[in-house]
């Protein structure tokens, strides 16, 4: 079972297919001009920008209100739906975006302390001080929010922090405080959920690797593993407390997004931030922070491997999958259709919009296969919502070397074809759209003999299953595949309401050796003759 979609547009679903501005682009409007040109090229129906503390309370007290009003204003002048990322006490296992009052008062506001008491540039998770500015600061931004768009028609969630954690050779804090709270007993929600969830949890199989103590400090309890989680539970209870106060002003969907673990060495404060979301500290996280809606990772593996465990992992019954952050080219372009199908991706933007457009205001060449991925979701997201837990979303996907899938459906057998298409293709497009590439995309079964396809590279044909008892053919009939025909071949697209719109209807050679799938077609739709 899937979690529900949390991503709603004035009280409607809502799928985000976007592009994510660059860190620092949010300080003025003028930043932002390239990353409106991206969108438009793009095709997207929203766009992710950061608000920075340091540029929101450049000094204590007073709030640069006009600027966030101006975003969310942009966003609606160009129909783009918005998610807005604080990035407060921490960036990228940084504090890079605080305010300098902030940075420079280390007495107010300690900094995280090695185990050798030298300091790091990363703000303490257990000053209360800290905190305290923080939510300040946070609650403003979601005062301006509730007043510049209550009907939620603009903005669509709010992302608490960036790539939270401690980054600087530092597995935990060893300040004064953080070393108290290590040393003394470990807090008793935290025992009595190590009862309650899942065995297979990092956590809970490090407690019981460590005799399933009832009671004990954090390295009694966990052992080894006992430094990295006091400095989640810290981060979790400061980004609840965040995300609790924020609620009240405003119910908007808030996440976090995570640097992810299991990659390189593994080793937390080095190779990713330690304390994050990472999938060891989970148990944490989705135990302690309840009024987070989701835990998002923020994905770059090429590898097909490395992708699907991670979209595994964030696809939860207590956790929609949605993918803050990824890259535009070929290799993350791949896995996305999978991402869907299997787990019921509920939304993604790329990271660096800007980076798209090139020097002569054209569309780099990097960016075409994520663009030609949105050309082909703008045109079925809305099914995609209403099917998301059907089990009737296949993926599309061309494995190295592979000229052809074969789908298996509900009474249907399906074969997908790769490559370019020499005979009944498109003639509307030019020959060098026609080339050879990576395919992929989706084929969803709507009805008994009804199916929608997207997506870019290949063809799709399709059988009856065959009985049981086959009766006796010529043997050269073996050898051979027969495809069923077609009622009808439309191209279209669905409307925010599921409603199927026809633009062009399809038949005679542009049917005759399968029904192509090209991404400015939009998406398909086929209906298959029955068997007499």
């Amino acid at each position: 079972m899937l979690a529900k979609s949390v991503f709603t547009c004035g009280g409607k679903p809502f799928f985000p297919i976007g592009a994510q501005a660059h860190n620092s682009s949010g300080y003025s409007l003028e930043e932002l001009e390239d990353l409106w040109k991206a969108c438009s090229l793009m095709g997207v129906n929203s766009c992710a920008i950061a608000v920075s503390w340091e540029r929101f309370e450049s000094e204590e007290g007073r709030f640069d209100t006009d600027l966030v009003q101006n975003i969310i204003a942009a966003c609606r002048e160009r129909e783009l739906k918005l998610m807005l990322l604080w990035f407060g006490t921490w960036k990228n296992g940084h504090m890079k975006y605080v305010p300098q009052w902030v940075k420079a008062d280390r007495q107010r506001f300690p900094r995280v302390r090695t185990h050798d008491g030298y300091e790091i540039g990363n703000l303490s998770s257990f000053s209360r001080n800290t905190l305290e500015a923080d939510k300040k600061a946070f609650c403003k931004l979601m005062e301006i929010i509730r007043d510049c768009d209550p009907g939620m028609e603009t903005v669509l969630a709010v992302q608490i922090e960036n790539e939270l954690g401690i980054v600087g050779r530092a597995i935990r804090d060893f300040g004064e405080e953080a070393q108290r709270q290590f040393d003394a007993e470990v807090p008793q929600p935290v025992l009595e959920r190590l009862h309650t969830a899942d065995p297979a949890e990092y956590a809970v199989q490090a407690w019981k690797s460590c005799g399933a103590k009832e009671s004990g400090s954090w390295k009694e309890l966990f052992g080894r593993y006992g430094d990295e989680a006091l400095q989640a539970y810290s981060m979790t209870c400061f980004v609840e407390e965040l995300a609790r106060a924020g609620k009240e002003i405003h119910p908007l969907p808030f996440y976090v997004n995570v640097w992810l673990d299991q990659q390189g060495m593994d080793i937390a404060g080095l190779n990713y931030p330690s304390g994050g979301p990472v999938s060891k500290n989970l148990f944490f996280w989705k135990g302690f922070a309840p009024h987070l809606d989701m835990i998002c990772p923020d994905v770059y593996q090429p590898t097909r491997s490395a992708y699907e465990n991670t979209v595994r992992i964030y696809s939860r019954e207590d956790n929609p999958l949605y993918i803050p952050e990824t890259g535009c080219g070929m290799a993350t372009s791949l896995h996305l259709f999978g991402a869907i199908a299997r787990q019921g991706l509920t939304g993604i933007h790329f990271f660096g919009a800007e980076n798209v457009v090139g020097p002569d205001g054209r569309l780099a060449e990097q960016a075409l296969p994520m663009k030609e991925n949105f050309q082909s979701l703008s045109a079925v997201w809305p099914l995609l919502v209403k099917e998301r837990d059907s089990g009737r979303i296949q993926a599309v996907e061309q494995e190295e070397f592979a000229d052809e899938q074969r789908l298996f459906f509900d009474g249907v057998r399906g074969l997908a074809r790769f490559g370019a298409f020499p005979r009944g293709g498109d003639y509307r497009h030019a020959e060098e759209s026609r080339r050879s590439q990576r395919g992929r995309g989706l084929v969803i079964q709507t009805g008994e003999r009804e199916f929608v396809l997207c997506g870019a590279g290949f063809s799709m044909a399709f059988r009856d299953n065959p009985p049981l008892t086959c009766p006796k053919v010529p043997q050269q009939d073996d050898q051979r595949e027969y495809f069923m025909d077609y009622l009808t071949v439309e191209e279209g697209y669905f409307d925010e309401d599921c409603v199927w719109h026809c633009v062009r209807i399809r038949n005679g050679d542009e049917t005759d050796f399968g029904v192509f799938v090209y991404p400015d077609n939009g998406a398909v739709r086929v209906v298959l003759d029955c068997a007499p």
